[in-house]
């Protein structure tokens, strides 16, 4: 069984990431922590508070109707045992398998609905 922290992060695909970005910081308080393009090019930001909470919002206007849970990333302790976890329970990898941010590495994997979570080394990506 993996040792949860917490819920990491919540990451929506987003209409407008600069309304999004204003509405979370003037409700909330949350601040960037980094931003930029992703590797499909869409502008992203990730936005929250340090050891508290953390969004990952990334602008899809083409595609998105309505914003929508992307995945749930959750963080874990012992990252370690992740591998032989899901390989025990037969979890299927998502399309982004395992990942190596520099900072911090996650696994992505499919819940049976096929909804995607992230699981971390460090809480918030070590942000």
């Amino acid at each position: 069984m993996l040792n949860i922290v917490g819920i990491d992060h919540l990451n929506f695909f987003v209409k407008d990431l600069e309304v999004s970005k204003r509405f979370y910081k003037d409700l909330f308080g949350f601040e960037v922590f980094e931003s930029g393009l992703s590797g499909k090019g869409y502008p992203y930001a990730i936005i929250g508070k340090s050891n508290k909470a953390f969004l990952a919002l990334y602008e899809n206007a083409k595609e998105v109707k309505k914003s929508h849970l992307n995945h749930i990333g959750i963080n874990v302790k012992n990252f370690e045992d992740v591998k032989k976890a899901i390989k025990k329970f037969n979890v299927k990898e998502a399309i982004w398998g395992e990942v190596n941010y520099g900072q911090s590495q996650s696994i992505y994997i499919e819940d049976p609905d096929q909804n995607e979570i992230e699981i971390s080394s460090k809480f918030g990506g070590g942000l």
